[in-house]
């Protein structure tokens, strides 16, 4: 059985498919025709902020890719043990990736082929952990720590495709050492 393309998913009104989507209450909701299920709300999220910075970007490649920040807790070779007082690190971003309907030669992109991937560096061990994704909305916090260890290093987006470009919508939120 093939899987369907997405807009047969959201568009088809004998699908069976259940859709995840944002409601103005701030709460995620699982929709199941007209009847609504599982929830899951941010209304009592709140983070501390020095400082963001929106962003908007293409990955326009094949194999292209876009790091989305660098905390640089690489100095000379390895992790640094202390972070500067005063200086901003980056502590959060909420993060989206959109695809086009259809690819460079107007074909309509099958949903199996909307994948990028998101590659997290460790600012303890340096190294990444790659994330194969989909529709991909996330939001990543760092606590309120000044420990080098405990904030992420570096996050990149790749697109493996050649055949179309991902839109990248941020924010980053920035956390002065105190």
């Amino acid at each position: 059985m093939a899987i369907a393309k997405l807009n047969e998913i959201c568009d088809d009104s004998s699908s069976s498919q259940d859709i995840l989507q944002l409601f103005d209450d701030k709460c995620f909701k699982v929709i199941s025709g007209v009847d609504t299920g599982a929830e899951f709300c941010l209304g009592d999220f709140a983070f501390p902020v020095d400082g963001e910075q929106c962003i908007s970007l293409s990955a326009e490649m094949a194999g292209g890719e876009i790091t989305l920040f660098d905390n640089e807790i690489l100095t000379i070779g390895s992790p640094v043990t202390d972070l500067i007082q005063n200086k901003i690190y980056v502590r959060g971003i909420l993060l989206k990736v959109t695809y086009p309907v259809n690819d460079d030669n107007g074909e309509e992109i099958d949903i199996v082929d909307k994948s990028v991937e998101l590659w997290i560096e460790d600012a303890e061990t340096l190294t990444y952990k790659k994330y194969n994704l989909y529709n991909l909305f996330a939001m990543f916090t760092n606590p309120k720590s000044n420990d080098p260890t405990d904030l992420i290093n570096r996050i990149k987006i790749v697109n493996p495709n050649s055949l179309f470009n991902v839109k990248v919508s941020g924010l980053i939120i920035h956390g002065k050492v105190k």
